[in-house]
């Protein structure tokens, strides 16, 4: 049965959400949000996390939903920052 365009991205889109995928990949998306002082810790973090996978594959699914809730929470956290800084840019615009 045919569904609206829509329709058919918010399914996909549940879809990505539950479906194990690649950790290599969840990881690089999540570390284009990361700002760059954070990235070096943040690698520490990647490999031990990609270990414990290795090691324990019956964990993957678990990781990758927290890997999701983490990607949301930094991706809220940069809008968050973006803002506080536009708001800042247009705050010493309007000075001049």
């Amino acid at each position: 049965m045919p569904v609206s365009s829509g329709l058919q991205k918010y399914f996909d889109s549940q879809q990505k959400k539950k479906s194990k995928g690649d950790m290599k990949k969840k990881f690089q998306d999540l570390a284009w949000n990361v700002d760059p002082e954070f990235l070096a810790s943040f690698e520490a973090f990647h490999d031990r996390i990609l270990d414990i996978v290795e090691d324990n594959p019956e964990s993957e699914e678990m990781v990758g939903e927290e890997l999701w809730g983490l990607d949301m929470k930094v991706k809220n956290s940069k809008r968050t920052h973006d803002m506080k800084k536009a708001a800042a840019v247009i705050e010493v615009s309007e000075k001049m």
